[in-house]
C-alpha cells in the first residue's frame, strides 16, 4: 500500500512540474505576442504618418512637376513648364569641334 501511495506521490509530483512548464510557457509566449503586437501598432502608425506625409507633399507639389499628360510636363514636354529651347544643329556625340571659318 505504501509503494502504491509513494507511486502515486510521484506521479503527481511529475504531473504538477509538467503543468507548472507549460504554464510558464504560455506566459512566455503570451508576452512574446503582446511584444510583436505592440511592434505591429507602432509600424502601422508609422505608415500612417508617412502616407499623410506623402499627400501633404503631393498636395502642395505644383502639378507640372509630376506632369500630366496633356500639358507642359506631360510625356515629351519640359518638367519646369519653361518654354522649349529650338533644338541645337550640334552633334551631342562629336568628340571634337572644329571653329567655324568666315
Amino acid at each position: 500500500m505504501r509503494e502504491k501511495h509513494h507511486q502515486l506521490e510521484s506521479s503527481l509530483s511529475a504531473e504538477t512540474r509538467i503543468k507548472l512548464d507549460l504554464f510558464s510557457a504560455l506566459g512566455d509566449a503570451k508576452r512574446q505576442l503582446e511584444i510583436v503586437q505592440a511592434q505591429l501598432i507602432l509600424k502601422e502608425q508609422e505608415m500612417e504618418e508617412l502616407k499623410q506625409r506623402i499627400a501633404e507633399v503631393m498636395a502642395v507639389m505644383p502639378s507640372t512637376v509630376y506632369g500630366s499628360s496633356g500639358g507642359p510636363g506631360g510625356p515629351g514636354g519640359p518638367v519646369c513648364g519653361c518654354p522649349q529651347l529650338p533644338a541645337s544643329p550640334l552633334d551631342p556625340n562629336a568628340s571634337v569641334y572644329q571653329p567655324l571659318k568666315k
